[in-house]
């Protein structure tokens, strides 16, 4: 009969599903593409400003170098009358006026650049160049200009776009009249240069924007890829299938999450099949027990000496089950991975403990086997645990050992680890055996007998397991048995991290 599968869980119902635009790769590129935005926006805002800032410069040394060679001219060259004047000397035929003339029929301003005189606030002369546009028509520009008294810099606006111009008071000794030299440069042409650069910049940003946010696109989705895995992992994940892992390709933060996510995995695929297997162990083991008290109430005979026997039956039967419950149980957890309860202990004192308490097991030669180690005899355990496990141990070897056998409890502390063992004198166990006794309900066939549940040396493994360490049997028919429990000196609690003892 075929069986259908169990179907993955569904969502439940009213959950509601990731937005598009709220997904971690949707926000990631957008934040991305923001910073890559901003970015460029910025380094283009700082070139503006750079070359803004030099081309000002630049025009402000031409203006600086021009108003000198008007000074020079003023004061060591030939007016238009053929007089040279200086300073201290006399008056300057002619005036500001005649001054004026004299150098603007000498002068020939460069590209884009215009001279404009003003004498008493008025317009007078201007270079002869036509310039891009004209500025002794703007009434406002001639009255700012009239009003300085030094030197002045300044920024104006024409019909052929933005001016840089220095505006110089000057005077004639002789002369009442007031007049200003205006030398304006036009600096449209230069920043036409500035913002096609600035054009070409942001067009190439743009072109980098859009290729990086394709490429973005790309590393975002392999980036939440596991992300993505990880929760189609989760909802395909029940107790009837808990077997699909993450695979873990990079060490990132991710990958640590899907290393953490498959841990706990494993942590719940133990927990589940120990749950199963101590089901299926009672249900397996407890059915004969039970079988057998119940046949024996069903026909309980009426003669005392009868009862008596159904009695005792029944009585060993319920003590069976019972001591094969405390093993299962102890079993289960010791595999639990909350188990452990660590603490700092003394290995020759847990050495001799073991060794009074097996000695009240069975009348055998008991012998202690401790090797001191003069450096180190402190180790980080669960004391109760590793007691049960070697108890075990020597019940088991009291088992297969004749009456008055010897029977060793010994232990040593190593270079990284502890050894524990329990060696006897018994018949010793088949190579074929020295694996599969260490499963649950497990025995060896000939040379060990079958007495006992088979759940003492499954337990010892639990524990070994449970901190971190083995169990090894060395035997052979024969010449007896030694198991060796090997533990680390740290054992990590599932509460706790590890303590140096």
């Amino acid at each position: 009969m075929r069986t259908a599968e169990p179907a993955p869980p569904k969502r439940a119902a009213g959950t509601p599903g990731c937005h598009p635009f709220r997904s971690i790769r949707v926000r990631l590129l957008g934040r991305m593409v923001v910073l890559v935005g901003l970015t460029l926006a910025s380094l283009t805002g700082a070139e503006s400003f750079i070359l803004t800032a030099r081309l000002n410069e630049r025009v402000d040394r031409e203006l600086a170098h021009d108003t000198e060679a008007f000074r020079s001219f003023a004061t060591g060259t030939a007016t238009a009358t053929g007089t040279t004047t200086a300073a201290g000397s006399g008056p300057a035929p002619g005036g500001v006026r005649a001054l004026f003339v004299s150098y603007l029929e000498g002068y020939v301003p460069e590209h884009g650049q215009t001279l404009i005189t003003l004498v008493d606030g008025d317009p007078y002369r201007r270079s002869a160049k036509e310039p891009p546009a004209r500025l002794d028509t703007d009434r406002a520009l001639m009255r700012r200009a009239a009003g300085v008294r030094s030197p002045s810099y300044g920024d104006a606006k024409s019909a052929a776009g933005p001016v840089r111009f220095v505006a110089v008071p000057v005077g004639v000794a002789g002369d009442s009249a007031r007049g200003v030299l205006v030398i304006a440069t036009f600096t449209q042409q230069e920043r036409d240069h500035i913002n096609e650069s600035i054009r070409t910049q942001v067009s190439l940003g743009l072109g980098s924007l859009l290729l990086s946010a394709s490429v973005g696109w790309i590393f975002a989705s392999r980036i939440v890829a596991p992300l993505r895995l990880l929760g189609d992992t989760a909802r395909s994940i029940h107790e009837s299938d808990i077997t699909r892992r993450i695979p873990v390709q990079d060490r990132d933060e991710i990958g640590q999450l899907a290393s953490t996510f498959n841990d706990m995995l494993d942590r719940l695929d133990d927990a589940f099949s120990t749950k199963r297997q101590f089901m299926n162990d009672v249900g397996h083991e407890l059915r004969t027990p039970i079988t057998i008290v119940l046949s024996h109430l069903e026909t309980l005979p009426d003669d005392p000496a009868g009862r008596d026997r159904t009695v005792a039956i029944v009585t060993g039967e319920l003590q069976r089950m019972h001591r094969m419950t405390e093993e299962l149980l102890m079993l289960a957890k010791a595999r639990r991975p909350d188990a452990l309860r660590p603490e700092d202990l003394s290995l020759s004192e847990l050495i001799e403990e073991v060794y009074v308490k097996a000695a009240a097991l069975a009348e055998r030669r008991w012998l202690l086997d401790f090797v001191e180690n003069p450096h180190r005899d402190t180790l980080h355990a669960d004391r109760q645990l590793l007691t049960q496990a070697m108890i075990q141990l020597a019940q088991n070897a009291a088992q297969h050992t004749e009456e008055h056998g010897r029977i060793w409890i010994g232990g040593r502390a190593g270079a990284d680890r502890v050894e524990l063992w329990v060696k006897d004198t018994g018949p010793g166990i088949r190579l074929a055996d020295q694996q599969r006794i260490f499963e649950r309900f497990a025995r060896a066939e000939e040379s060990r007998g079958r007495s006992g549940a088979g759940l003492g040396l499954a337990i010892v493994k639990a524990i070994a397991e449970a901190h971190h360490g083995e169990i090894q049997v060395d035997s052979s028919p024969g010449r007896g048995a030694t198991f060796t429990l090997r533990v680390p000196y740290v054992t990590h609690a599932l509460n706790g991290g590890p303590r140096k003892p």
